[in-house]
């Protein structure tokens, strides 16, 4: 028995795909990690491991609050660390979810300044 071609429903217009997605050339504003005293905070949109240089993860967020030059709802890009990808796992990656990250504290690592960063995820 042959099967039919599906098509599209009544009223529906197909709607051609875009080029190659698999590269690391984001549509998003990158944005710096917090400093101390800032806090990005917005819904998680995407979780992007093993990119860049050196394997780090991206974090795509939609801003729900200002930071820095970016207004509320601007998608932005940031790049994660090993504490923030650890406190996202022990959160069960709450993709979609609001989240907010901020800097508590630095401190000395072999004469280098290091940002503490700390994650929450908003309750349902």
């Amino acid at each position: 028995m042959a099967t039919e071609e599906a098509e599209p429903p009544e009223g529906f217009t197909t709607v051609e795909q875009p080029g190659n997605n698999d590269s690391d050339d984001y549509d998003t504003d990158w944005i710096d990690r917090p400093e101390v005293g800032d806090l990005v905070q917005g819904n998680l949109l995407a979780i992007k491991p093993d990119r860049g240089e050196y394997d780090s993860t991206v974090l795509e967020i939609k801003l729900t609050q200002p930071y820095g030059d970016h207004d509320e709802g601007d998608l932005v890009a940031m790049w994660s660390t090993q504490g923030i990808d650890a406190a996202l796992d022990e959160a069960g990656s709450p993709r979609g979810e609001e989240l907010a990250v901020w800097c508590d504290e630095t401190y000395d690592l072999d004469g280098d300044e290091v940002r503490n960063f700390e994650l929450a995820v908003k309750e349902a």
